[in-house]
């Protein structure tokens, strides 16, 4: 408001009126003004209300794919578990099968120590001779 500002008896004497009516003219246009502030902020709360309820129902829809995710990565971290589990036990196997395979070769080596220094070093025995047709299949099978 850029005007002059008066009291109601001042107003009333520029307008050639009754104070009192100057006072109901404010009065009445306080009312109108009242009204019609009310019902902007009404209208900006029923939009504010659908921007909320837009919103609610998109945090509805966030937790369930966030929902979905935990569940999908619960089911990752189990498999992921199982397949260390699996992991531990085919190493475990394979140590136990070169334990075993190391030992092997400790006692070959000590027999064939023991067989050298003994003098008692047996010849590979010699495969077996094979007679004409085993020869003739041999060839076959080689050509």
């Amino acid at each position: 408001m850029d005007g002059k500002w008066m009291t109601y008896t001042e107003a009333a004497v520029r307008l050639g009126v009754a104070p009192e009516a100057v006072r109901e003219a404010h009065i009445a246009t306080l009312k109108t003004d009242l009204e019609r502030l009310t019902a902007e902020l009404a209208g900006e709360r029923a939009g504010r209300q659908g921007e909320v309820e837009l919103l609610k129902g998109q945090l509805v829809t966030e937790r369930e794919r966030a929902d979905r995710a935990v569940t999908d990565l619960t089911g990752e971290r189990a498999a992921r578990q199982a397949d260390q589990e699996q992991l531990a036990a085919a190493r475990a196997a394979a140590d136990r099968a070169t334990a075993e395979l190391v030992e092997l070769v400790k006692r070959l080596a000590a027999t064939a120590k023991t067989q050298t220094s003994a003098g008692t070093v047996e010849a590979e025995p010699e495969p077996p001779r094979r007679g004409k047709l085993g020869r003739a299949w041999g060839w076959f099978l080689r050509n």
